[in-house]
């Protein structure tokens, strides 16, 4: 193990983008499926429906807070309807699964999406079994990272020392409050995304392929 991480005891990973490639176009299809939830719970035109998608997004931090302040939306429906999106583009991945199995202490799971979803993905990509809890964005009592305020849910009552603890995950501005609250962070970029817009201060360390960077820190002992 990279000696770099041998204080870590916890190993906190987002979901989507982060535990499979953006090739899978998953987000895609799930963006599509929230303007339709949106279309047809407010009787709206197909390109309004996208507007509103979006702004209730940028307002809210995820366009099912906007819904729930503005139009009283249950959000457990909500999610099973823009979850049901086709994940045959997925791909068990073994390399990946015994990456993450080797590593020392908690292995656990922090999204924005909620915990059905995440188990399915988790199951087609092989990865079932294998993180300890799955916090989601019920348990944040939906609000989404980068909200502070789930980031102390997530460690209180998962019992995580942030300071013993690092987050891997693919959206830039979601590793600040993590590691204002004394992460290790993991920004995963893929190609064709923005840079980090003004968060490098919050990034430890910048990678493109967890399994690949997980394959190099296992091969890294420390020094005798």
């Amino acid at each position: 193990m990279d000696p770099a991480f041998a204080h870590i005891d916890t190993w906190i990973f987002d979901l989507d983008l982060t535990l499979y490639p953006p090739e899978a176009n998953i987000m895609a299809q799930v963006r599509d499926r929230i303007a339709l939830f949106v279309q047809n719970h407010l009787n709206i035109g197909a390109d309004e429906a996208h507007n509103i998608r979006y702004r209730y997004w940028k307002k809210y931090g995820t366009t099912l807070g906007g819904l729930m302040h503005e139009h009283g939306v249950e959000p457990h429906g909500y999610l099973d309807f823009v979850h049901d999106v086709d994940l045959s583009l997925l791909h068990p991945a073994p390399e990946l699964r015994a990456r993450i199995e080797a590593l020392p202490g908690r292995k656990l799971i922090f999204t924005n999406a909620d915990a059905p979803y995440a188990e399915r993905v988790l199951e087609i990509r092989g990865l079932s079994g294998l993180f300890e809890d799955v916090f989601d964005i019920h348990r944040m009592a939906h609000r989404p990272k980068p909200d502070p305020v789930s980031y102390s849910a997530l460690c209180n009552e998962l019992g995580i020392d942030a300071p013993r603890a690092l987050f891997v995950e693919d959206s830039a501005h979601n590793l600040v409050p993590a590691k204002a609250m004394g992460m290790t962070t993991i920004w995963v970029k893929h190609d064709g995304e923005a840079d980090s817009s003004g968060h490098d201060d919050h990034i430890d360390h910048e990678i493109t392929d967890v399994t690949e960077w997980l394959s190099v820190i296992h091969s890294l002992e420390r020094a005798p």
